[in-house]
């Protein structure tokens, strides 16, 4: 049986919209990071397409995951297909290229019978840790997909900013996010939740078998940067951390660093001082 134990999200800047989502309906839990517009002007949605594609999907599986129950790939697949309906129908203008497209990251689990399924789409995680055990297991993120080059290129681009410069202001770094953008959902390149069916057959998914009760953590990037970035403990403390002091103490320990101890984003490089940031606290008995 699946409980939530407790859920938050927090916006990295309160003076723009929250482009995560989450959510959660019987068997079902799911976290969703929209990944930030490099678009060259609005497309669609009266926020961001970032906003839009994370809040219209977390309404598609609450809508539909009873239907499919396990069937994940079914869940995720109807779900794309709508959203590129969706899209279709409301955009403001055509697309100038792939990098328009909205995209995002994904973490979606089905509690059944003694067993656990996850689906997964870039940097969202779930994180499993078992009762009377020291070791925590993780699925869908470990940040391989931040590798050393993409970091050193990141520090690069921050590093040469003049002073007072908005990263999204700058030429350089709208290209390479653009150029990155444009892999996406192509074989040369990475798969993610948008508007491309396709991308559903190349998802990362999970059986995990249960033995015993497990306490689960699924949660964005931002939440889980405290671990995977920040390095300040492993899964299974993170786990203990948010069930016994919330997971507000979590966000507020991230908040601390990016704001104190690296507000010029150069000790863990990155193009926003601070990032949305969402949880869901759960159990399975």
């Amino acid at each position: 049986m699946l409980r939530i134990l407790e859920t938050l999200t927090d916006p990295g800047n309160s003076e723009k919209a929250n482009e995560d989502a989450f959510g959660y309906t019987g068997a079902h839990v799911w976290v969703i990071d929209g990944a930030t517009d490099v678009a060259d002007g609005p497309l669609i949605g009266a926020e961001t397409g970032a906003h839009w594609l994370a809040r219209e999907a977390s309404a598609l599986f609450e809508a539909n995951a009873a239907r499919y129950g396990a069937d994940l790939y079914g869940l995720v697949r109807f779900t794309i297909e709508t959203l590129a309906l969706r899209f279709g129908q409301e955009r403001l203008r055509p697309p100038n290229g792939r990098h328009e497209w909205p995209s995002a990251a994904m973490a979606l689990v089905h509690a059944g019978e003694g067993s656990l399924s996850c689906a997964n789409f870039a940097d969202c995680g779930l994180i499993l840790l078992e009762d009377e055990s020291d070791e925590a297991h993780v699925y869908g993120v470990k940040h391989t997909s931040r590798e050393a080059g993409a970091v050193s290129r990141t520090a690069e681009l921050i590093d040469a900013l003049a002073p007072g410069e908005r990263p999204f202001d700058n030429a350089a770094i709208m290209e390479y996010l653009r150029d990155n953008r444009r892999r996406q959902n192509t074989h040369d390149g990475y798969w993610i939740l948008g508007i491309d069916p396709e991308a559903a057959a190349h998802m990362r998914h999970w059986e995990i078998p249960l033995t015993r009760p497990v306490t689960g953590l699924l949660f964005s990037d931002g939440f889980g940067s405290v671990v995977f970035d920040y390095h300040r403990f492993d899964p299974a403390t993170l786990v203990r951390r948010s069930a016994l002091g919330g997971l507000s103490s979590i966000v507020a320990e991230v908040r601390q660093i990016e704001a104190v101890e690296d507000p010029d984003c150069l000790s863990c490089p990155r193009f926003k001082r601070h990032d949305d940031a969402t949880a869901v606290l759960f159990r399975v008995e």
